[in-house]
């Protein structure tokens, strides 16, 4: 399903396609740009040396390990964005980072 100008299984360039469009953190796993009805994450195998190991769950579900290395998971900043999406009237968009290649739209959990 494409949301904008992104397409499923297409690559884009995080900073020119994604953060010079939309704004939102350049750094870090969730970006939460303020002036657009979107919540964009990013996942990749590059997460497992800091704790993170998203993926698919046996059941189909995708599990995202949000903000927070140590402990439960607390719902603040990113964490509260992706949560609440839905109930904020956001978009939540999912892209794998592909080292070099750049970063590629897995999709979107919708309003």
């Amino acid at each position: 399903m494409p949301w904008g100008p992104f397409h499923e299984q297409q690559v884009y360039n995080r900073r020119r396609d994604i953060h010079a469009v939309y704004g939102g953190q350049q750094q870090g796993g969730i970006c939460t740009p303020s002036q657009h009805p979107v919540i964009i994450v990013f996942t990749g195998s590059s997460g497992e040396q800091h704790g993170y190991a998203d993926g698919w769950s046996p059941e189909g579900v995708f599990r995202y390990f949000g903000e927070g290395q140590v402990g439960d998971m607390v719902f603040k900043r990113g964490n509260r964005a992706i949560r609440d999406h839905l109930v904020d009237g956001k978009d939540l968009l999912v892209f794998q980072t592909r080292g070099r290649e750049g970063v590629r739209f897995l999709g979107v959990s919708g309003r």
